[in-house]
């Protein structure tokens, strides 16, 4: 299994394996008081060789947020399982997938989300700043 990209955006949803993203891209996050109650929303996109993405094959997944300092003050784990029909069995097959990260952020700074299924590992930076853009 293989995260082929983690997008950080304000909403998401998927439909026939398709993402309408709104907002995509985001880094920074302005907050009006520290401690803050934050939510992200990511759209996760998931590649494998399709025996890896079927409805009897369980997969670990994990979030795990990081504060500026590097200390883990969030982590989320479950396994789940999805079917995904592939045309050509020797190609790689993907499936998109909207998923959301709540935490309080105690502090100004950058932030890191970890996002992971079984092996794969994928690391973005959101930065947490007091005001307003």
């Amino acid at each position: 299994m293989n995260i082929e990209w983690v997008i950080p955006c304000r909403f998401v949803e998927v439909h026939d394996n398709l993402a309408t993203i709104v907002g995509g891209g985001i880094d920074t996050l302005w907050v009006p008081e520290l401690p803050a109650p934050l939510q992200i929303v990511l759209c996760v996109r998931l590649t494998g060789m399709p025996e890896e993405l079927t409805e009897d094959q369980q997969h670990k997944a994990v979030n795990r947020v990081r504060d500026p300092s590097g200390t883990v003050i969030s982590e989320m784990s479950g396994e789940f399982a999805i079917g995904v029909e592939s045309t050509r069995p020797d190609w790689l097959v993907g499936i998109s997938l909207p998923t959301a990260i709540q935490f309080e952020a105690p502090e100004e700074g950058t932030y890191t989300i970890d996002h992971m299924v079984d092996d794969a590992e994928y690391s973005i930076p959101m930065h947490v700043a007091l005001g307003q853009p």
